[in-house]
């Protein structure tokens, strides 16, 4: 369920309710195999759920970390091959992929 939304979350820029209504239907199909679950069903809280195996979580990714590192790929690619066809596109990133890249990339 997690790969239909990551394939189109590399090129686009999902607003946080788009990811809040897929989270709630992964939500849904972990606790219950359903499409909705409501809070009596969770177990866990999802914060816990999406965090790593090592950290005591499940290992589910969280879909709104996980956009932003997949759409700071192509500003890094943009950077390290300059010789690409496609480095000459004017692509557009949001705050936040701009400032885990000024965090993550030293020129």
């Amino acid at each position: 369920m997690t790969a239909t939304v990551l394939y189109f979350a590399m090129a686009l820029d999902f607003p946080s309710w788009a990811i809040k209504a897929w989270d709630k239907i992964r939500r849904g199909y972990v606790w219950r195999g359903r499409k909705e679950a409501k809070g009596g069903h969770c177990l866990v809280a999802w914060p816990k759920v999406t965090r790593p195996k090592e950290l005591g979580g499940f290992g589910i990714s969280d879909l709104h970390r996980l956009t932003i590192a997949l759409r700071a790929r192509w500003p890094w690619l943009k950077k390290t091959a300059p010789h690409k066809a496609w480095a000459s596109l004017s692509i557009q990133t949001s705050e936040s992929v701009q400032a885990l890249l000024s965090l993550a990339v030293t020129s």
